[in-house]
């Protein structure tokens, strides 16, 4: 009823022909033919297809091959429904769990729910975004079918002048000169961290410092972020470069320490990489992304050749 209220058209599985050799074609061919797939998760895998997916779960693959843009609704917490609206089996909770799982990474948009009438509100909340953010050109009536083709290519026209906006803003964003009060290259930086510490086989969880030029630091995130990656890609890049040199460091409090595992760093530390490498100009965090509730960062093009400066091997 919400996506009827907003104009929009729904189809679902219990309108397809119930014939087995019949549902599959027909499920394709809905699917080929809808802007958007919304996909609704509850406490079930669902029914299992011939190749042993749940029907939901071969759709949901399907409309994804198809580049269909992809919503999810995800129940806030499926153990606490009815026997007979969750999963009651250990293979069909792994099932139902690996599905909810892939859906909330890779759909484009997710939300949760908590009962039928909070779903309700969050569809209507959340269609609007996924609608701005992917605009297709919805039903057309039978006269309009001739136009169709004009209203496709008008809209990839606007995207494409969209797309290179994009590009000039950040070409002149990137490029922009940082103020020569900046601390970067060869000036020191020292991150704080926490770490357990093994002496004479007795661990010990204590906190460090490293100490470390702002080249080492991008040197370390700047290789991940090629293309747009998740921040905890780039912590986990900055704390493998720590691990490194953890046990040095360590000993400096610790002389009897033999070995350094799970090394964390603060997140003090961490904002102030990220805050400086962006006031360089070096990264930028892509906005479109915080409707996925993540913040994804990415090298600007003069950190991609900062990059390239840092790292590149010089000839002897």
């Amino acid at each position: 009823m919400a996506l009827l209220s907003m104009g929009m058209i729904p189809t679902g599985m219990e309108l397809y022909p119930s014939e087995q050799n019949n549902q599959w074609p027909m499920i394709q061919k809905v699917i080929n033919e809808c802007d958007y797939y919304v996909v609704l998760v509850g406490g079930r895998y669902g029914s299992l297809s011939p190749i042993g997916l749940s029907y939901t779960h071969r759709e949901y693959v399907y409309a994804a091959t198809k580049k269909k843009p992809v919503i999810a609704f995800l129940h806030d917490h499926p153990e606490s429904l009815t026997p007979d609206r969750r999963e009651t089996t250990r293979e069909g909770d792994v099932r139902f769990r690996d599905f909810r799982k892939l859906v909330q990474e890779k759909a484009a948009i997710f939300r949760h729910w908590s009962n039928p009438a909070d779903l309700a509100e969050v569809v209507r909340k959340s269609m609007p975004v996924l609608i701005r953010q992917n605009p297709a050109p919805g039903w057309v009536r039978a006269g309009q079918v001739a136009d169709l083709s004009q209203v496709r290519e008008v809209q990839d026209l606007k995207k494409r002048i969209e797309d290179l906006e994009r590009e000039k803003s950040e070409l002149t964003a990137g490029w922009r000169p940082p103020l020569d009060t900046l601390a970067r290259g060869s000036d020191s930086v020292t991150l704080q961290y926490s770490c357990n510490a093994y002496i004479k086989g007795d661990c010990k969880v204590t906190m460090a410092d490293s100490k470390m030029t702002w080249d080492q630091v991008f040197a370390a995130v700047g290789p991940q972020m090629m293309n747009e990656v998740p921040e905890a890609v780039m912590r986990e890049a900055l704390e493998e470069a720590i691990a490194a040199r953890a046990l040095v460091d360590v000993q400096q409090l610790m002389p009897k320490a033999h070995a350094v595992r799970n090394v964390v760093l603060s997140t003090a530390s961490f904002n102030q990489v990220k805050i400086q490498l962006r006031a360089l100009g070096l990264i930028r965090k892509n906005p479109a992304r915080e409707a996925t509730g993540q913040i994804w960062w990415q090298l600007t093009p003069h950190g991609d050749h900062t990059m390239t400066q840092v790292l590149s091997l010089i000839r002897s």
